[in-house]
């Protein structure tokens, strides 16, 4: 092989890794766009869904805030104290329980399952 063979089969390989190279830079440019264009989205979404999240919160700080008002303001007023049990004679103690075993209590009424039932005339 010599010089004048030698010289165009350089050029060539040369010219080819510069077009395979310029390919191979174009098409992983295009990769590589289409990853930032990704990545760029993905990072928009996750900010988005932090500010809701952040919203949230607060929203939900502020329904505790007004719900623990509102607790305040309905809480009951205090009990009073019971009023202190005045001793009771025992002569006394015996004769109403005598009382109210020769006494027997009222029956208590007791509610009625089903309404009383009405004869309706007969229709001629």
């Amino acid at each position: 092989m010599d010089n004048g063979q030698l010289l165009p089969l350089l050029g060539g390989v040369a010219v080819g890794g510069v077009l395979g190279a310029g390919g191979l830079y174009v098409w992983l440019s295009g990769r590589i766009k289409q990853e930032a264009q990704r990545h760029h989205h993905a990072e928009q979404a996750r900010q988005l869904s932090a500010q809701q999240v952040t919203q949230a919160r607060k929203q939900i700080e502020q329904l505790q805030r007004e719900n623990h008002e509102l607790r305040l303001a309905v809480r009951p007023a205090p009990r009073p104290a019971p009023p202190p049990e005045v001793p009771v004679d025992a002569a006394e103690a015996a004769r109403r329980y005598a009382e109210s075993k020769l006494k027997p209590p009222e029956p208590a009424e007791q509610p009625k399952a089903f309404k009383d039932t009405v004869v309706l005339p007969r229709a001629r």
